[in-house]
């Protein structure tokens, strides 16, 4: 067994040595937009948080805050601008600083750079925004079903969705309807199920349930197979896609952020004006009222 202490001066060494090699390897600012803002990031050999490596937006030294996240990945600093507005456009810099050097690289964030980054910031904020409240099936369901003629057979499942989804069921890919034998339902808006009195030979086959509201939604396969009573119980092989994504409908509409109104600013209270006396009369204290012994 072997050791070495890398701590003090052996780990400051290390980091500039790190940090050299960084800013030497460093590429020009690139732009990656997420689904909460306007990404850049600088690519190179090694990165990590101990390196003396600062964003500038203009002039001003940048920290981490709700609206500015610094961070970033063994290869690559990153600094993203959440939530971006107009105010934000700009040129923005990252400098690495070294004992003997400093290396810069700067981005303007502006004009068309900054408009058609903003298009896409917006385009996968809604995508993210209707994958988070699509219809989905969230359990209960299985892939594969075998049950005896004659018997119930129940479908049940959990879902969710904001606004509350409709949900659809097939039987090899025709609605079902529902009668005295198909029972659907939609309890609370999270507990779908179709219910099947009396299975027959003929309800053998893929039922799907189809769930979606205006973000999309899903839908989910299950192979049933009945058998008669005394035969042998078949094996039921699901299909190769159980779930299929339902894309939202576009273009997709996000909720309108509403802006508070600003308080009221509360009016200082006056104290009551006291009663003025007449001119030339002065105003005499209540005779106290005397007790008898």
């Amino acid at each position: 067994m072997s050791q070495i202490d890398i701590s003090g001066k052996v780990f400051e060494e290390t980091i500039n040595q790190i940090t050299r090699l960084a800013g030497a390897t460093a590429q020009e600012l690139v732009i990656h937009c997420t689904a909460t803002g306007i990404q850049l990031q600088c690519a190179m050999k090694y990165y990590t948080s101990e390196m003396n490596i600062t964003w500038y937006y203009g002039e001003k030294k940048l920290s981490p805050s709700d609206k500015i996240v610094i961070g970033g990945t063994p290869a690559m600093a990153t600094m993203e601008v959440v939530e971006p507005t107009d105010k934000d456009k700009g040129k923005y810099s990252i400098v690495i600083t070294d004992p003997e050097d400093s290396h810069k690289r700067t981005l303007d964030l502006s004009g068309d750079v900054y408009d058609k980054a903003y298009a896409e910031f917006l385009k996968l904020k809604a995508e993210a925004y209707a994958e988070k409240h699509r219809g989905k099936v969230i359990g209960g369901l299985p892939d594969v079903v075998t049950i005896m003629e004659k018997k119930t057979l129940s479908l049940t499942c959990t879902v969710c969705g904001d606004p509350k989804p409709q949900v659809t069921w097939l039987k090899n890919g025709v609605e079902v309807e529902r009668d005295d034998q198909y029972v659907i339902s939609l309890d609370q808006g999270k507990f779908a199920s179709l219910t099947i009195k009396g299975v027959t030979m003929e309800d053998s086959g893929k039922f799907s349930m189809i769930i979606q509201n205006k973000f999309g939604g899903e839908s989910v396969d299950v192979v049933v197979s009945v058998y008669r009573q005394g035969d042998k119980i078949p094996e039921a092989k699901p299909t190769v896609t159980t779930k299929t994504i339902i894309p939202p409908k576009l273009p997709i509409e996000l909720p309108e952020t509403k802006t508070p109104p600003a308080p009221t600013p509360a009016r200082p209270a006056h104290s009551p004006t006291p009663p003025r006396a007449a001119p030339g009369r002065g105003v005499k204290s209540p005779t106290p009222t005397r007790r008898k012994l």
